[in-house]
């Protein structure tokens, strides 16, 4: 039943895919809202298939890639519908249904075969470590698109002909006071999560993951402290928050453990 939920959650958001591609080439407004209430049915068929198949399993589905994936789009998808009652950016959907929909087709497409619940994740601690961290993700996902969105905003105010997708872009300021709170709001999730995460791992043993996850939360660190301390705004705020994203997801896809906190993820 979890992954029929899942396939169908697939279906829900291919819609907005759809639209995002047709928000890129053309000046009006299609649908959104029609969209919209497609990605919320989606995003809650999403979140009863991992409960289910959290019941069915008796466990939190987050020992394998396949789990990790789904639940990561889970929560980018929760950050958009959170930005959105905020800010009212349809151009955000561009960046966000894309990756989740990627997300959740890779999920339904992995084969995970069953084995035994590693007697590592047995832990309280886990509970606070694995929603924060990706809630911190998702936060800073946000931050990445609104960075891209200023970026491509400043670039097309250059040309004398700006391309169709430039019209359905928000001001710079919004764009930067997006980015802005949204790492406001991310740099405490991954810090918190990577607080419990190193009381689940007492005694820490440091592994590739573990290490980038702290030179993350370092970069994320200068970046909001310099954006405090020195009013930095503008390009160079949204040059370094693509940046620090693209750090996120090296950490994320780019790193595996051997031997300790999270070997289990293959």
């Amino acid at each position: 039943m979890s992954l029929f939920l899942l396939r169908l959650t697939i279906g829900f958001y291919s819609i907005g895919l759809l639209h995002a591609f047709l928000t890129i080439i053309t000046r009006k407004k299609i649908l959104f809202r029609m969209v919209l209430a497609s990605i919320v049915i989606g995003f809650f068929c999403h979140a009863f298939a991992i409960g289910l198949a959290w019941s069915e399993s008796q466990h939190p589905p987050i020992s394998t890639l396949q789990d990790v994936l789904s639940f990561f789009a889970l929560v980018i998808v929760l950050a958009f519908l959170l930005s959105y009652a905020r800010y009212r950016l349809d151009s955000l959907s561009v960046f966000v249904f894309p990756l989740a929909f990627i997300l959740t087709l890779l999920a339904n497409l992995i084969s995970s075969p069953s084995q035994p619940y590693p007697e590592i994740l047995r832990s309280l601690w886990l509970y606070i470590h694995v929603p924060t961290i990706f809630l911190g993700y998702s936060a800073f996902f946000v931050a990445f698109a609104s960075g891209l969105m200023y970026l491509i905003q400043e670039n097309e105010l250059k040309r004398k002909r700006p391309q169709a997708f430039y019209y359905r872009l928000p001001s710079l300021e919004v764009c930067d006071e997006l980015g802005y709170r949204s790492l406001s709001i991310g740099f405490p999730l991954l810090t918190i999560g990577l607080v419990a995460g190193t009381f689940w791992q007492l005694p820490l043993k440091l592994d590739p993951k573990i290490v980038a996850s702290f030179i993350t939360w370092l970069t994320y660190g200068i970046l909001i402290t310099y954006r405090l301390s020195a009013n930095l705004r503008g390009k160079k705020a949204a040059l370094m928050a693509v940046l620090g994203f693209i750090f996120v997801m090296v950490t994320f896809f780019g790193t595996r453990s051997q031997g300790s906190a999270h070997s289990f993820i293959q």
